[in-house]
């Protein structure tokens, strides 16, 4: 006997436990099956039983399918699309299945509602329409039976119930022979399985199926697949206030302003997710506008924002909990550990580290929850979880893991972004001085980083996790571990300035080192913080970094660390507008580093020098030491300081009235910038290039302004007001 047949067995045809209604028993327990009709009673002969059927004349179903929500806000795109794949309900081309699955809470259930009200307005399908919750994931509740579900939608098609078989499979048969006879579309929501919903595919002709599922149901060949995401932004804000009943809130009126604007928080806390925009909508429903603005700050709490989306019907989490509880335990024990996780994306590498698990066995864990909806992979080897699964794994980390299975899992995502950090920044600066070459490598999980635009694609990826995984190494076992990290990612901050997380950083660095008494690491960071500020032109905070460094340097007997730090502080000078200062300072330095044999350093306070003798009309002396320093940069392939220095001589040029040469220059630098990834350098060339360009071609000139300008304002720089109005007077 199959588990179908065994789980059937006993049922009425509404799928209630109990004898079969109606349905006579032959001695000894068996049971009489039947392809469809009614019994008229068992004929024992022999032996053997023998049932006169008489066939019943099946009406227009009686269907449960439920009334569509009043508000329907979003994946309009998607209801044409599924509306489209059921046909005309003539037997039409296409596909007889179609599947929508996603996330729980996400609008499966309402978008094959809508679509199957649809098909009925238009009249489709001249059998009617069939519907059945297969309760495949419900909280608390037991999925139908495939036999269960078979008995729901016989009776829907008007079979008596003395006329229901026994078993799934004689179930199943009469339930295709009904929908050969007249076109029919059938709604099976919520299933848990491939399995559980086979029986009810329809045989060929006009007959179609809609599926909705929190699985993929990979088995269902050949069907028409949607997968629905969350809500655009500007949908998820017209959901939360038309389901609150205050449709017309942005109209007008400082009340209704201030309802925007707080809907608008509420809408992104809730990540898009419509189950969560209702629950919010339903705690907000005829209250004083001021609610909104009270749920807005108690969703802001990432610790308590999944009780705060419980309406007293619904419950966020209870939808998430029935998802964690249907993963395998190996599942679960990586979704738990996604929630050790500082932010919502992680790579492949990552989940391995925190699983401690063989890089292939952490991919297959990670398909399964993409199975599930889980996680979504975003990119190859690349995953996300919405932010409030997000919020779910922190929850199930506290809950089903121990204080050392958390802590050890910390130290190896640690480790994991250390290596692969140290490894991506000596492929971005090979030859720069860093804190790992004192510790060596740590033992964890790493990418293989071999080429440019390998390190640039993974820390771009993780860069809004590198702030988190830096407190996250503070608070671990080893806390040198956030100052090792922070200095690791030094040389990619300064190559893209992104100034937020550089300065996050390597403050939690040196808190972390400050509580240690690292005097020398204080040195560094402080150093590295000064840049951060000083390339935003802050000079106060710059110089104050500055000067810390210098004292920790000597502190800690570090000779090329103060050599540094007067580096660092000429140009504090520099843009203080004292040029023959900031030369002094350069000297000192250049002399510290020639004694240090720092040839590097060397190259670099070269380089700073031009810029001051440029300033004071030293034109031919700053184009010596460019071009010393170029040789420097070129001989060891250091191509960011390289295109730094053409930029430099492009302008040096310009300034000694050679504008072939100084073009040539900063075309050069243009190529060289873009191809190692620096939108700084590229936009000071073409900067360059609008200002050589702008008496003979005007229009190119003002070409390469407005690209200056683009780069220059996505990354916050201050050099931005300067090319603005460099523009404004060509254009004035």
């Amino acid at each position: 006997m199959s588990t179908s047949e065994a789980d059937g067995a006993g049922r009425d045809a509404l799928g209630q436990p109990g004898a079969v209604s109606g349905v006579p028993q032959a001695p000894g327990g068996v049971h009489n099956t039947v392809s469809g009709g009614v019994f008229h009673g068992p004929v024992i002969q022999g032996g053997q039983v023998t049932v006169t059927v008489a066939q019943q004349p099946v009406g227009t179903p009686s269907s449960a399918l439920p009334s569509p929500s009043a508000v329907h806000v979003g994946h309009e795109e998607e209801l044409a699309s599924l509306v489209a794949a059921l046909g005309t309900g003539d037997g039409s081309a296409g596909p007889a299945v179609s599947v929508v699955t996603g996330p729980g809470g996400v609008g499966k259930s309402e978008l094959l509602i809508q679509a199957a009200h649809t098909a009925l307005r238009q009249r489709r399908f001249p059998g009617g329409v069939l519907y059945v919750d297969l309760r495949g994931h419900d909280a608390g509740v037991p999925p139908l039976t495939p036999a269960e579900a078979l008995g729901r939608l016989l009776h829907q098609l008007g079979v008596p119930a003395a006329a229901v078989p026994v078993h799934a499979e004689d179930r199943a048969a009469v339930y295709r022979r009904h929908l050969t006879e007249r076109p029919v579309l059938v709604v099976l929501d919520n299933a848990h399985d491939s399995a559980q919903m086979r029986p009810m595919l329809p045989p060929p002709g006009g007959s179609r199926v809609l599926v909705s599922s929190r699985r993929r149901l990979p088995a269902v060949d050949e069907a028409h697949r949607l997968t629905l995401d969350v809500l655009p932004h500007a949908a998820a804000v017209r959901l939360l206030l038309e389901v609150s009943a205050r449709p017309g809130a942005g109209a007008g009126g400082p009340a209704a302003e201030e309802v925007a604007r707080h809907a608008a928080r509420i809408a992104e806390q809730c990540g898009g997710l419509p189950l969560a925009l209702r629950i919010a909508a339903a705690r907000v429903r005829g209250r004083p506008p001021g609610a909104f603005a009270d749920l807005a700050g108690w969703l802001a709490d990432e610790q308590s924002r999944l009780d705060e989306l419980d309406d007293g019907e619904r419950r966020m989490a209870s939808v998430l909990t029935v998802s964690y509880r249907d993963l395998d335990d190996d599942q679960r024990r990586l979704f738990a550990l996604c929630g050790v996780h500082p932010g919502p994306r992680l790579g492949v590498h990552a989940a391995a580290a925190l699983v401690d698990l063989p890089l292939a066995r952490a991919r297959r864990l990670l398909e399964g929850l993409c199975a599930a909806h889980m996680v979504h992979e975003e990119d190859r080897g690349r995953y996300r979880l919405h932010g409030l699964v997000h919020d779910y794994a922190r929850e199930r980390a506290q809950e089903d893991l121990t204080a050392a299975a958390r802590e050890a899992a910390v130290d190896r995502l640690v480790d994991h972004y250390l290596a692969t950090a140290d490894r991506a920044d000596r492929v971005l600066s090979p030859h720069r001085y860093r804190l790992q070459d004192e510790h060596g490598l740590p033992p964890g999980t790493a990418l293989e980083v071999s080429s440019r635009a390998d390190a640039l694609s993974w820390l771009s990826a993780e860069l809004d996790n590198l702030v988190g995984v830096c407190r996250a190494a503070a608070r671990s076992s080893a806390p040198a571990r956030s100052w090792l990290l922070a200095d690791a990612l030094r040389g990619y901050f300064f190559l893209a300035k992104t100034w937020a997380p550089w300065q996050a950083t390597h403050q939690v660095a040196l808190t972390a080192a400050e509580r240690a008494g690292a005097r020398r690491a204080q040195g560094i960071l402080h150093n590295s913080l000064g840049l951060a500020l000083l390339e935003q032109r802050d000079l106060p905070g710059a110089s104050a970094h500055y000067t810390a460094a210098a004292g920790h340097f000597e502190a800690a007997g570090d000779a090329h660390g103060s050599a540094n730090a007067v580096e660092n502080h000429a140009w504090v000078r520099h843009y203080s507008g004292d040029y023959a200062g900031a030369l002094d300072d350069h000297l000192r330095a250049l002399r510290q580093y020639e004694r240090l044999g720092a040839e590097r350093n060397r190259a670099i306070t070269l380089r700073g020098m031009s810029l001051a003798e440029l300033e004071l009309g030293r034109t031919t002396d700053a184009i010596g030491h460019l071009q010393e320093a170029g040789r420097i940069f070129d001989a060891r392939d250091m191509h960011l300081d390289a295109a730094m220095t053409l930029n430099g001589l492009g302008e040096a040029y310009a300034k000694a009235d050679d504008p072939t040469s100084a073009r040539r220059h900063l075309l050069r630098a243009l190529r060289l910038s873009r191809s190692c990834g620096s939108r700084y350098e590229e936009a000071r060339a073409r900067r360059g290039l609008g200002s050589v360009c702008r008496a003979g071609a005007p229009r190119l000139a003002l070409h390469h302004w407005e690209r200056a300008l683009h780069h220059y304002t996505q990354l916050g720089s201050p050099e931005a007001e300067v090319v603005r109005a460099l523009i404004a007077e060509v254009c004035g």
